[in-house]
């Protein structure tokens, strides 16, 4: 380290303090010594104590009077990171009550007694450094032993640490605080360490906190080791590594606007170590991240926005084994507008161990985007968490506000996602390995939640797991699931028997379908009570060791299968060119090719139609299909519920031609000169009355491969699908109306319509 002489008053400064009006400048203090004396005269003589040194504590105290300045506090070369160059506190509180910046490293780092680069002074007692000021910088200092080791107070705005070691002494071993640095309400816009390995701080050996920051905004919190050793391998455990609350003291303050980790970028995404700004955050005996607090009287869940992303939650720094956290990795809880992750290159956090990688609770607008969860077979990881990301949105300030669950990577997990309740939507994630893919429960009544576009690849147990209602489960690729593929069933827990209806399994569209493959069981089972309605509609896939659909029996005292007992539809003459038979009046019935005799596939859909009043359907193929060909069909009720599957074997067609009027595949007689227009039929809505300000509409057409228009009260129609969302709907009287667009382009000139009020 550079040596600076003690500051000396010349001559030639003491002419131009007569000369001119006086000026504060900026002064460097150079510490020399390691025992804590007071200063002997502050202000007079410069940083002297009566036993001649210039201390950490004199320094200092010249420092907070040389006001509206700031100030350097330097060390000596002596001070170059070995055990004894420690200064014991033993004076009693630190107080910084002026900018300043303390300079332990002088730019650089030390080669420690740890053999590790990193500060070049140790700072120990049972007390720490309190910043009272705006714009402190405190850099280079091992602090250990203390109640808290850095604590910034007094709204003090500005505040910067890089390169301190928390927790551990310049020989690496422990010096537990009991919070590592504490950041207090209105003390916004702090910097915790840096994107370079120079500004690296290790928080480790916490009692409680690592770092606590609570009811504080704009923090960034970056390239740091939190739980581990300043090796980055070794586990040197906080009781939490991170903490971000809004406070409710005072008047409260709110946390918004922190962000841990960064966007990695250049050099730091071609390696597998965790740098250029990736926080480490490991080894916690409890939680990783915790953005909902409450284990003290003044905390509160973090307002937000809050992001996480750039990280490696429960990993050592090289990325090569995991040093797992306790319960959670990260606890989003009750936060509001918190993000995990992200979905732009570099922003995702690889998390491992633990019981949940991710867990919200009750908290809006959530996201948990793009992550790397457990086992990743690249990094040959052995210690995945129990639960990937787990949502409970029962306190939600409404389904428009639930959460988003998106392009995940998630390996070998018991549960891979599992949301309770209502609102989320679950897309495009990759699940492998592990118990269950994806799995929903909590009652969910008219507002449940949207599984689409996952891929769910050789879990044990199901891919998809469905034990509430209304959830739209669309688009999804299951492979090789232990047990069935996609699992509707009631909840039996004693007393209570709760039922899983209005779930939709499928979609209208070829891009709908879920595919599902290579099941242990069927490849769709609904094991439901008989007073449920779940459909079925569309979907495709083969090698499921069971049937395609089973409906399966509650319990033995249910008098009938789930979906209120619905049989197959009775198929009466399949032939090349159409098939038909009977079903419920009004039931929509669905034709599919099969490719082979096995009951858990189903290759191709070809058409549907509604049955007339009297039960009467038919299904008119755009193009002949070959005779021998084997077809299936189901039938979903006007309550909405589908059948299993009924098979017959396609045969030539009557000699007169008669296969039906070679319409397309929507089937009821629809040929090419097809004038005669759809009728649309609104499935499901809202009640007449209702408090929600957010209604949801399922509707379907009388043809397959019809559009949708929809309107809202007064405004014009326009393309929709079904189902359709409104959200934020003001109080008062509202009108849905919804029309069907044929192939042929002949629009219902009735439009289905649906009257019902919002209360206020």
């Amino acid at each position: 380290m550079t040596f600076r002489p003690r500051l000396v008053l010349t001559l030639l400064a003491a002419l131009l303090t007569l000369a001119f009006p006086a000026v504060a400048s900026a002064v460097t203090y150079e510490v020399d010594s390691t025992v804590d004396e007071a200063d002997a005269a502050v202000g007079v003589a410069g940083c002297l104590t009566a036993g001649g040194k210039c201390t950490l504590r004199a320094a200092i105290q010249e420092s907070n009077a040389s006001t509206s300045v700031k100030d350097t506090v330097d060390f000596t070369a002596a001070f170059d990171g070995q055990l004894a160059d420690t200064i014991v506190l033993t004076l009693g509180e630190l107080q910084i009550t002026d900018e300043v910046t303390i300079d332990g490293d002088d730019g650089t780092t030390c080669t420690t007694a740890a053999t590790i680069a990193g500060p070049c002074v140790g700072v120990s007692g049972t007390v720490g450094l309190d910043v009272l000021s705006k714009d402190v910088e405190i850099k280079g200092l091992a602090i250990t032993e203390a109640g808290i080791g850095i604590a910034v107070l007094n709204e003090s705005t500005g505040f910067t640490a890089t390169n301190n070691w928390l927790g551990v002494k310049l020989d690496g071993s422990a010096g537990a605080n009991t919070v590592g640095i504490f950041i207090d309400p209105g003390s916004d816009f702090a910097s915790i360490g840096g994107i370079e390995p120079a500004d690296r701080n290790v928080f480790a050996n916490s009692n409680n906190e690592g770092l606590d920051i609570e009811g504080a905004s704009d923090a960034v919190i970056r390239g740091n080791y939190f739980g581990v050793a300043p090796n980055g391998a070794t586990q040197m455990a906080n009781a939490k590594n991170i903490e971000i609350t809004d406070s409710t003291a005072g008047g409260g303050f709110a946390a918004t606007g922190n962000e841990i980790g960064r966007q990695i970028e250049g050099a730091a995404m071609s390696t597998t170590a965790c740098d250029g700004g990736c926080n480490v955050i490991s080894g916690a005996t409890g939680t990783g991240i915790d953005l909902d607090g409450q284990n003290g009287s003044n905390e509160a869940p973090a307002t937000g926005p809050t992001t996480v992303h750039g990280n490696y939650v429960g990993l050592r720094a090289a990325g090569n084994a995991a040093i797992p956290n306790g319960t959670f990795a990260i606890l989003a809880g009750g936060a509001e507008d918190a993000t995990i992750g992200g979905l732009e290159s570099g922003e995702l956090n690889r998390i491992t161990g633990g019981g949940f990688a991710v867990y919200g609770e009750n908290g809006d607008d959530l996201s948990v985007l793009g992550n790397v969860i457990g086992v990743d077979a690249g990094a040959g990881l052995a210690s995945p968490p129990a639960t990937g990301i787990f949502v409970q949105s029962l306190g939600i300030s409404g389904p428009e506000a639930g959460a988003r669950i998106a392009n995940n990577s998630i390996f070998g997990t018991g549960r891979g996602i599992e949301q309770r309740f209502t609102g989320a939507e679950i897309t495009n994630n990759f699940i492998s390995g592990g118990g269950i893919g994806i799995y929903t429960t909590g009652s969910s009544v008219d507002e449940g939640n949207l599984i689409e576009a996952n891929r769910v690849r050789e879990v044990s147990e199901n891919g998809i797991l469905i034990e509430n209602d209304s959830n739209v489960v669309i688009d999804n690729e299951v492979k090789e699931a232990g047990e069935a593929g996609i699992l509707v069933k009631y909840v039996g827990l004693i007393p209570v028997i709760s039922e899983s209806t209005g779930n939709r399994i499928g979609g209208d569209e070829e891009f709908e379908e879920n595919e599902i493959l290579f099941s242990g069981g069927p490849a769709i089972e609904i094991r439901n009570l008989e007073k449920t309605n779940n459909e079925v509609a569309r979907n495709n896939g083969e090698g499921n060791n069971g049937l395609f659909i089973d409906l399966v029996k509650a319990e033995p005292i249910e008098p009938n299968t789930p979906n209120e007992g619905i049989q197959p539809p009775v198929i009466v003459s399949p032939f090349a060119s159409s098939v038909s038979g009977t079903a419920q009046p009004g039931a929509t019935v669905r034709v599919f090719r099969k490719a082979a005799a096995e009951p858990g596939e189903l290759a191709s859909f070809l058409g549907e139609d509604e049955a007339d009043g009297g039960g009467n359907w038919k299904v008119s193929y755009a193009g002949a299909i070959p005779v021998g060909t084997i077809v299936a069909a189901t039938q979903t009720s006007t309550a909405g519920g589908t059948s299993e599957l009924a098979t017959a074997t396609s045969s030539a067609d009557p000699a007169s031609g008669g296969g039906g009027n070679g319409g397309g595949a929507g089937g009821g007689g629809n040929g090419a000169t097809d004038k005669v227009p759809p009728q649309t039929k609104i499935v499901k809505g809202p009640p007449k009355k209702t408090t929600k300000t957010t209604v949801k509409f399922k509707f379907r057409s009388s043809e397959a491969g019809s559009k949708f228009q929809c309107k809202l009260d007064r405004g014009k129609f326009k393309k929709c699908k079904s189902p359709k969302t409104y959200k934020k709907l003001k109080p008062g009287k509202h009108v849905f109306r919804v029309r069907a667009v044929d192939a042929a382009g002949n629009v219902d000139p009735t439009p289905a319509k649906r009257n019902f009020t919002v209360l206020g």
